[in-house]
C-alpha cells in the first residue's frame, strides 16, 4: 500500500514539473470560468463525474450558441520555458467549438478546433468521435497548428480558453514535448592486420548523434523599431544566426512595406539550421505617422523577442484593462475575419470547402 501511494505521488511530482496546470476541477470552485453573454445564457458546474472517477468542469447552455471562456488572474496563461502542447480532456455528445487565443509576432489569433475531420484557416477537426459521449484526451502542437495557416508566424503566449457547446471538461494544462535523447558514446576496437597477422590494435569512441532541440539565435542589425517618413526608402540592415556552437546560420527575410502609405509594418527573419531547428524574429517598421498614443507605445517597447527566454507570463496589450464583454467582442469580431479569408481562400480551386461548418461560428 505504501509503495503504491509513493508510485502515486511520483506520478502526480513528475506531471507538476513538465507541466503547467490551468483547470483540473479539483478545487470544486468554477471561479476561473465565465459566460460570454454577448453569444448567449449557459450554466457552469463543478461536479464529480462517475465515469472518470473526478471532479470535472460541466457546461450546460444553448448547444454552440452559448460561450465559456477560461481567464487566469493575469491577461495570459502562465508558462514554463519549452512548454509547446496544449492538452485538455473533454466528454461531448453535440456540437463544440474551442477557440485558443494567441499573442503572435503578427499579432492577435485564434485556432480553432471542432468536432468532424475537416481542417480549414486556423480551424482543425479533432476526428467524428470527438462527439461520441466518452472522455478523451486531446493534445495540439500550438505552434504547428499556426504555421500550418500563417507561415512565419510565432506565439508569444496563450492568452485565452473559449468553449462552446454543453458537455464536460478537465486537465487542461501545457505541456512539454517529448526530450531528444542525450547522445551515446560508443566504443569500438580497430584492428589494423598485415599479412593476416595482429600489427596494431586501438580504441576509437564513436558518438552518435541526435537531432538537435535548440533554435538559433536571430540578432537584427539596426533600429528595432525602425522609423521611416512617408515615402522614405526602406533600406534593409540585415541579420544573423547563430547556432549555440557559434556556428552560422542562413536567414531568410521576408517583407511586404508600403512606404506610401502610413502604418506599422513587419519584417521577418527566419533562420533554420542542420538539425531542422527553426527561430523567428522580427523588425517593426513605422511609415509615416501613428496615433499618438500607439506610436508612443511601440517606440517605447523592446519588441525584440529572444528565442532562448523563458516565455513571459503576462504580454503588455494596448486593452489592459479589458473586460470580458470586450473579450467576446474580440471573439466575434476575429470569426467575422476568419469567415472573410475562407471566402478569398474558396476562389482558389485547391482552398479548403467553406467556413465554417459546424454551428455557433
Amino acid at each position: 500500500m505504501y509503495a503504491l501511494k509513493l508510485f502515486t505521488l511520483l506520478i502526480l511530482f513528475s506531471s507538476l514539473l513538465f507541466s503547467t496546470i490551468y483547470e483540473n476541477a479539483s478545487s470544486k470552485k468554477t471561479d476561473k470560468w465565465h459566460v460570454l453573454k454577448h453569444f448567449s445564457s449557459g450554466v457552469i458546474k463543478n461536479i464529480y463525474d462517475k465515469k472518470k472517477k473526478s471532479r470535472v468542469i460541466k457546461f450546460e447552455g444553448n448547444s454552440t450558441k452559448s460561450a465559456y471562456i477560461l481567464m487566469p488572474k493575469k491577461k495570459s496563461f502562465k508558462q514554463k520555458k519549452g512548454e509547446n502542447i496544449f492538452q485538455w480532456e473533454m466528454n461531448f455528445n453535440e456540437d463544440f467549438v474551442i477557440m485558443i487565443g494567441l499573442y503572435t509576432l503578427k499579432g492577435k489569433r485564434y485556432l480553432i478546433y471542432t468536432s468532424g475531420d475537416k481542417d480549414s484557416y486556423l480551424q482543425y477537426g479533432l476526428g467524428s468521435d470527438s462527439t461520441s459521449g466518452q472522455w478523451k484526451k486531446y493534445s495540439r502542437n500550438l505552434q504547428e497548428d499556426l504555421e500550418n495557416s500563417d507561415r512565419y508566424n510565432k506565439i508569444i503566449s496563450v492568452n485565452s480558453f473559449v468553449i462552446k457547446g454543453s458537455g464536460m471538461i478537465d486537465n487542461i494544462k501545457m505541456i512539454k514535448s517529448k526530450r531528444a535523447k542525450v547522445p551515446k558514446e560508443k566504443t569500438i576496437k580497430k584492428i589494423e592486420k598485415k599479412n593476416d597477422k595482429k600489427v596494431k590494435e586501438s580504441i576509437v569512441k564513436k558518438v552518435e548523434v541526435n537531432k538537435s532541440t535548440q533554435p538559433p539565435n536571430i540578432y537584427i542589425k539596426g533600429d528595432n523599431p525602425m522609423v521611416l517618413k512617408k515615402g522614405e526608402r526602406y533600406i534593409e540592415k540585415g541579420a544573423i544566426a547563430k547556432n549555440r556552437d557559434g556556428s552560422s546560420v542562413p536567414v531568410t527575410i521576408s517583407e511586404d512595406i508600403d512606404i506610401f502609405t502610413d502604418g506599422e509594418y513587419s519584417v521577418i527573419y527566419m533562420a533554420t539550421n542542420s538539425a531542422g531547428d527553426t527561430a523567428v524574429d522580427r523588425r517593426r517598421v513605422i511609415v509615416g505617422t501613428l496615433p499618438k498614443e500607439k506610436e508612443k507605445k511601440i517606440i517605447d517597447s523592446s519588441d525584440k523577442i529572444d528565442n532562448n527566454v523563458e516565455i513571459p507570463s503576462e504580454v503588455e496589450d494596448e486593452d489592459e484593462n479589458v473586460d470580458l464583454e470586450q473579450r467576446a467582442l474580440d471573439i466575434l469580431d476575429w470569426e467575422k475575419q476568419l469567415a472573410l479569408r475562407e471566402e478569398e481562400l474558396n476562389r482558389d480551386k485547391n482552398s479548403p470547402t467553406n467556413y465554417p461548418s459546424h454551428p455557433g461560428l
